[in-house]
């Protein structure tokens, strides 16, 4: 009977521990990581083949410029180049086939620019550090006005399949505007990032899962040589 009592009284002091509230305390140490820390051995040895396997592809050679490639507004030449090829990629990868389609990416967006020599993989990712994908925004033809509004109060950011000559804007090859239109941007800007709101009135929204700097170091890879190029598709 004894036995039955204390076991009782365990088990009720057990659940009254587990049903209290306690304290934690926790204390922390700032230690400060700096050139003074010798590097571990081991670790150093662990990601010497993945850093140097990773610096080889960085390295890599893939194209040649044969001026630099700078952003700028109304128009830059790194911003064309952008936009030029990754519409090519699309277009090599059918995914423009029977579209009547625009560009718009953002100036913000061009991280670094392109000089004058040999192009690596690294200056494309220096370029595009972000994982952002390629989307197609299918939109009311009249957003068209939105955008250009937007053009205005920017200043202007890297576009393509259409031109704007102050008060005036065409499409490429004098196309004709169809009742609707897709937009090739990135998966931030259809998002509504930058604040182009225009692109919440979409219809539908494709995610093509295309890396666009993926997209970019294949099209540098196949061109080979990349002039810069300035054609006035934003005149004020």
């Amino acid at each position: 009977m004894k036995i039955v009592q204390i076991l009782w009284t365990l088990l009720v002091g057990a659940g009254l521990l587990a049903c209290s509230s306690a304290s934690v305390f926790v204390q922390s140490d700032k230690v400060e990581i700096n050139t003074t820390i010798a590097p571990d051995d081991s670790l150093q040895a662990f990601i010497a083949p993945y850093k140097n396997e990773l610096a080889a592809n960085m390295d890599r050679v893939i194209g040649f410029a044969t001026g630099d490639l700078l952003r700028d507004r109304p128009e830059g030449a790194l911003g064309n180049f952008v936009i030029d090829e990754t519409e090519n990629y699309l277009e090599e990868n059918n995914w423009l086939a029977g579209k009547h389609y625009i560009s718009i990416m953002n100036h913000g967006g061009l991280r670094s620019p392109i000089s004058q020599g040999n192009i690596t993989v690294g200056d494309i990712y220096k370029l595009m550090p972000f994982d952002n994908t390629v989307v197609l925004a299918k939109l009311p033809a009249n957003e068209l006005d939105s955008i250009v509004a937007y053009l205005k109060k920017s200043g202007g950011e890297p576009i393509g399949g259409f031109q704007i000559n102050g008060d005036i804007v065409s499409l490429k090859n004098n196309k004709e505007l169809a009742d609707t239109l897709y937009v090739i941007t990135t998966d931030y800007l259809a998002n509504g990032g930058d604040n182009m709101s225009f692109f919440k009135r979409s219809y539908e929204i494709t995610d093509t899962g295309i890396f666009l700097r993926e997209a970019l170091i294949k099209r540098v890879e196949a061109i080979d040589t990349l002039r810069p190029v300035l054609d006035h598709r934003i005149k004020w």
